[in-house]
């Protein structure tokens, strides 16, 4: 889906998306597993599959307006990866740093920073210890809209 002034929220979160699902692996090899999420899931859902699994969330910022028909954006995609095993979370980020640093990847969008927080831990609804670790890709691009 092309990033347009009319799609900027769904074709940036569907570009994001497309990306983890295409290149990162899931350290558990669950057969086709929805593992990518909007928002937390339900863990006592009777379709909840398990840990590990990733959050997303894209923020928007525009500037730089032009004159003609383009304008500068900048996207923040927040991934957090929740696991029960520090080695499913550390397999995780290392897939998404290597292939995000791969310029044939995410080709939408151009001058792109990653950084990461520290692994820290939470509760889940069972009682049961989580960890987690979130990590910000910054991204900028160029959307040329015509209509």
């Amino acid at each position: 889906m092309t990033i347009t002034n009319n799609t900027l929220f769904s074709a940036s979160y569907d570009s994001v998306e497309t990306f983890l699902k295409n290149n990162v692996t899931d350290p558990k090899s669950r057969y086709k597993v929805n593992w990518i999420h909007a928002s937390m899931p339900h863990i006592n859902a009777r379709g909840f599959e398990g840990y590990p699994f990733i959050t997303l969330k894209i923020n928007l910022n525009e500037n730089e307006k032009t004159f003609d028909t383009n304008t500068q954006k900048n996207f923040t995609a927040i991934i957090i990866v929740y696991s029960d095993q520090p080695t499913d979370i550390e397999s995780v980020c290392d897939s998404i740093g290597k292939e995000f640093r791969d310029e044939t990847k995410l080709t939408e969008f151009s001058a792109k920073n990653i950084s990461a927080s520290p692994i820290d831990w939470t509760l889940d609804q069972k009682g049961k210890k989580i960890l987690f670790r979130e990590l910000t890709l910054d991204l900028r691009g160029r959307i040329w809209d015509y209509t």
